[in-house]
């Protein structure tokens, strides 16, 4: 795969023109081969288990889709089908997709993507594995029925009266996690007064903890109710935009899987699924005077409190209602990469015209929030997955506007990537996108770590699309 990815670049060397800073395609062959030749490194002999990398030794279930996107690219399709095979077997043996592969991990997952995977390597190589649908319907089947069953799932109420079906986080643990045991306890002691499970306000904060760890984003403002401290964190009482677009795409996407395998039914129970999320997060989360979605807070008479939220109190019947939070994140722009413009195109430049006016596009790339308050999911740090899927969104569903967005956002980011690796002699898990110069990101409750699954699958897609 390097001596592929050398050889695409050494080529495109002579039709691109020098970029903004003056570099020119052939000056970043040299973080081509090294993103690729790591996929050696990450592999583990299960069916193909790719760990993400530096402390983390395992297969996470959300990196694994960039993951795969690099294994794509790199013309690695059995090894990409592997790892989606061994996510395919965690969910058939636990009824979801834990965080990662292991024990303690079971108690929550991550962002539900596991049908995007499944699309894509279907999509690239169809022959290669004909039965791969078939195997993989009944499996989705079930990873939507654990997201849309509560306590994931919570009715809410529009201003007009509609009720509309909604997820959130919210992991089945209210104890400290185990990989983060002494960081969890010190964080109930200090905002709780204890750090004993027994008790119900640290009970609560456990499970906070835990559904932000679910989220992906831990930590970050985003869930904080005073927008600074970790010990104010209050996920279970967040309806996520992002989280919810990544279920209007599998409910396409398993509608698409069941039409390719002849399931009439299944197709139009999902595309009528995917068709009333939509409008769920039509009414309840886009704003159209800031042209994007925002996460919806369920409100506080009815929803899951801080002091109660160790109880499943998401009970079928319940209804919510929810505000919306007004700040600006990254993940407010995640539907429009999950299709959720589609047929719309006013509203897909309208969101991509709005990311741009956001002020989280900075000079090395897109930042998770604008709020610097340490945590890793703060600004200025900015993490591959959300560059890959504002600029695949951007690019599908944003006009020519959103196709020149793309293109320079895509090349901002792999240039500061090559001039980090340059420096550093590593691929990294995050990075820092206020300095054109490139820093590595940090903050959050562990060292800065090197690799890096997804930052080399997100590299190698956007070499091959944009170099």
């Amino acid at each position: 795969p390097a001596a592929v990815c050398a050889a695409r670049l050494a080529a495109a060397a002579g039709q691109l023109p020098a970029q903004p800073d003056g570099s020119s395609s052939s000056s970043r062959q040299r973080v081509c081969p090294p993103a690729a030749a790591v996929w050696a490194g990450r592999a583990r002999p299960v069916e193909a288990a790719v760990q993400a990398g530096d402390r983390f030794r395992e297969t996470y279930y959300w990196d694994s889709y960039w993951v795969i996107r690099g294994l794509l690219t790199s013309n690695m399709t059995a090894t990409a089908a592997g790892l989606v095979g061994n996510l395919m077997a965690m969910l058939a043996a636990v009824g979801h997709v834990p965080n990662g592969a292991r024990v303690y991990y079971l108690n929550r997952s991550q962002p539900p993507l596991l049908s995007a995977m499944v699309r894509d390597i279907y999509e690239a190589a169809p022959q290669r594995d004909p039965l791969l649908l078939q195997r993989a319907l009944p499996l989705l089947l079930r990873e939507h029925a654990y997201w849309t069953t509560a306590p994931k799932a919570v009715r809410v109420a529009a201003a007009n009266g509609s009720v509309y079906n909604m997820s959130r986080y919210y992991a089945a643990w209210t104890q400290p996690r185990p990989e983060s045991y002494r960081e969890d306890v010190a964080t109930a002691a200090n905002a709780t007064g204890s750090s004993d499970p027994a008790n119900p306000a640290a009970a609560a904060l456990y499970r906070e903890l835990a559904s932000g760890a679910e989220s992906g984003w831990d930590y970050s403002s985003r869930w904080f109710k005073d927008g600074k401290t970790l010990g104010t964190i209050r996920t279970t009482q967040i309806v996520p935009a992002d989280l919810n677009a990544f279920l209007y795409q599998m409910e396409r996407n398993i509608a698409w899987a069941a039409n390719r395998t002849g399931d009439a039914a299944t197709r139009e129970a999902f595309n009528r699924a995917a068709a009333q999320r939509r409008a769920a997060m039509q009414a309840l989360l886009w704003n159209n005077a800031t042209g994007m979605w925002h996460d919806g807070i369920l409100s506080p008479a009815n929803a899951t409190s801080s002091n109660s939220s160790s109880k499943t109190t998401a009970a079928a019947g319940q209804v919510y209602t929810l505000t919306q939070n007004p700040a600006v994140f990254a993940s407010n722009f995640v539907p429009l990469w999950a299709g959720l413009t589609e047929g719309d195109k006013a509203q897909g430049a309208r969101v991509v015209q709005a990311l741009q006016a956001s002020g989280l596009v900075g000079p090395a790339g897109i930042a998770t929030t604008l709020n610097p308050t340490g945590q890793q999911w703060d600004y200025p740090n900015g993490w591959p997955p959300l560059q890959h899927m504002l600029v695949e969104g951007a690019a599908r569903h944003g006009g020519p506007a959103g196709g020149a967005f793309a293109t320079n956002t895509a090349r901002t980011w792999v240039n500061m990537n090559a001039r980090v690796f340059n420096a550093t002699g590593h691929m990294h898990e995050k990075y820092n996108t206020s300095s054109a110069s490139g820093l590595v990101g940090r903050g959050g409750e562990y060292a800065p770590q090197v690799g890096f699954g997804w930052s080399n699958g997100v590299a190698l897609d956007f070499l091959a699309k944009y170099f």
